[in-house]
């Protein structure tokens, strides 16, 4: 897990390496190569120069093209943080898209439109269906990106573990120095400021113009002490006690202390990620492999 100070001062690494970058970026160069030149071979006399006739020349640039855009779609998800999930969808549907591209080869032109056993209507579908599957899974990476980055100020917050809260009405007060007081025995003037005197507080009636009541009189014994933030409950109380994750020798399950979280860097963001699902995080709820941090 990334320390708070490689937070700040940005040394963390991103969710994209540089191999998958570039690999990525090689992809979809290839892929928008492939598709201009298919243009080119169809649209020129590109093909003539390459001693292709009319029907070669379309097989080339239809090829080109079919394989040609389904690489560019798996150039940009190689980059893009997504699911594992999205990922291997648009990896078959381009296995499906070049599967469409193989029957193109096989009908055209003998099997295609006019024919009389035509493949095209299957060649056209089986394509289209491929291409649209691995484009809607960009669609839904793209769409989701900013949401995992920036969930628009939300905040969820769970207790993991929770015990019994008792209100304690009857505290005993304590007998040694306050947290704020006053030391020293000698009053100045007619006012009674110190807080630490060993004599007890009495019972007696309250001068004349100052009404008060006695909620509770002194007791005896130890006074209950405080922490800084723990409650603190008499011993003759019957509240329950319930041991904290720590005390039982594990901390609580969540992914802020699991040992595949980490910080990464995305866009110029902080954003927490998980290195077990090699995705983005979009809550702290620990998964079934959660794994205590050393």
């Amino acid at each position: 897990m990334a320390s708070l100070t490689e937070v700040y001062e940005g040394h963390l690494r991103t969710v994209t390496t540089s191999r998958r970058f570039y690999a990525g970026a090689s992809l979809f160069a290839v892929g928008a190569a492939m598709v201009v030149g298919s243009i080119a071979v169809s649209t020129t006399t590109a093909g003539a120069s390459l001693g292709l006739d009319q029907i070669a020349a379309r097989t080339l640039a239809g090829t080109l093209a079919g394989l040609g855009l389904p690489a560019t779609f798996l150039g940009v998800f190689a980059v893009l943080p997504s699911g594992r999930t999205t990922r291997a969808v648009s990896v078959i549907g381009a296995s499906v898209s070049v599967l469409g591209v193989a029957l193109f080869r096989v009908a055209y032109p003998d099997q295609w439109f006019g024919a009389g056993d035509p493949l095209a209507i299957a060649t056209v579908v089986v394509y289209f269906f491929g291409a649209m599957t691995t484009l809607s899974c960009l669609f839904a990476g793209l769409a989701t990106f900013k949401t995992r980055n920036d969930p628009g100020g939300t905040a969820r917050m769970e207790i993991t573990e929770s015990g019994n809260v008792r209100l304690v009405e009857d505290a005993e007060p304590s007998g040694g120095l306050g947290s704020v007081g006053f030391l020293g025995n000698d009053p100045q003037g007619e006012v009674r400021t110190q807080t630490n005197r060993e004599d007890q507080p009495s019972t007696e009636d309250t001068p004349s113009g100052h009404d008060a009541e006695i909620l509770s009189g002194p007791g005896e014994g130890p006074a209950p002490t405080a922490d800084g933030g723990s409650a603190t409950v008499d011993d003759r109380t019957d509240a329950e006690f319930i041991e904290t994750a720590n005390q039982r020798g594990r901390p609580d399950a969540y992914c802020g202390n699991c040992a595949h979280f980490e910080y990464v860097k995305v866009d110029e963001k902080i954003t927490p990620y998980c290195g077990l699902h090699d995705e983005l995080m979009e809550d702290m709820d620990a998964c079934d492999q959660w794994v205590e941090a050393e």
